[in-house]
């Protein structure tokens, strides 16, 4: 190889490391967090948290939605008519508050909010295992 390219890929490796996503959002751990107190670790509705809840939450493993549908109930800052008043969290709002400080806030949301709305796709497909504790 070429001792100029060398040197030319070894000045730029530092830059693409940088440029590189941290990484990317585990959409089973995301649900494991932020989801599995309410509709719990399988998807079934039924999480610690929900017994208390009225209306309790939704079975996802019986939840059929596209998923750019799907990331926008999970995002929930546009209301989704079809579906009536959320009682959920605006996670969209929540994940880009978490990262405020990052210039790429709103992108790291939307990643967050897909991982989870895939997971939740697999949960609903059966696909998904559940996620580990």
């Amino acid at each position: 190889m070429d001792p100029h390219r060398v040197g030319a890929i070894a000045l730029l490796l530092p830059l693409l490391a940088c440029a590189a996503p941290t990484s990317t959002p585990n959409g089973a751990a995301l649900y494991l967090r932020h989801c599995a107190s309410c509709h719990g670790a399988s998807g079934h509705g039924d999480g610690p948290a929900a017994a208390a809840l009225t209306p309790p939450p939704n079975d996802l493993t019986r939840y059929h939605a596209s998923l750019p549908e799907l990331m926008q109930v999970i995002d929930g800052r546009r209301a989704v008519r079809a579906h009536g008043t959320s009682a959920m969290p605006v996670w969209g709002e929540i994940f880009e508050e978490v990262h405020l400080d990052d210039m790429h806030a709103k992108r790291i949301a939307l990643l967050q909010v897909q991982a989870l709305a895939d997971y939740v796709t697999r949960l609903a497909a059966g696909g998904a295992r559940e996620p580990a504790r």
